[in-house]
């Protein structure tokens, strides 16, 4: 019984800090530039603003500006950035990764009322008519409060 109750003390630290289920749609105007470096293989730096529309999860809707850069070839993107979410004392970055074999997202740090936020999940970006992208990001985010 002692080992019981040792292991449930143990886990409790783990329960009040899981994750939340997070899920949000991004929708941006973008702005990019490339330079092929050969028929099949190029760097890209691209740049977007717009607004994270969260539909799970304990993050306000607020508006997004995201910076990134990286090569094309054969396979792929290969790159990443960051993207500022929210605005004033309220705001936290995460980094995203563009590869081959799927997107991913970590945030980095928060301010104000997301001050030690932590989480990761994946994207999936898709090109829209006229300069402008969608992004649906699903992970886990706790606010570490």
């Amino acid at each position: 019984m002692k080992h019981f109750i040792a292991i449930v003390l143990a886990m409790a630290p783990m329960a009040v800090h899981a994750g939340e289920s997070f899920q949000a749609t991004n929708t941006y105007v973008t702005e990019s530039k490339a330079w092929p470096v050969d028929q099949a293989t190029g760097y890209w730096m691209v740049a977007f603003e717009g607004v994270s529309q969260v539909t799970e999860g304990p993050i306000d809707t607020m508006r997004v500006e995201c910076h990134g850069a990286g090569f094309w070839g054969p396979g792929g993107l290969d790159g990443g950035g960051i993207c500022i979410h929210g605005e004033g004392d309220d705001t936290f970055i995460l980094r995203f990764d563009s590869k081959p074999d799927g997107n991913t997202w970590t945030i980095l740090s928060g301010t104000g009322k997301y001050q030690g936020l932590t989480g990761s999940g994946t994207a999936v970006t898709e090109a829209l008519a006229g300069n402008r992208r969608i992004s649906e990001l699903v992970g886990d985010v706790s606010l570490g409060n």
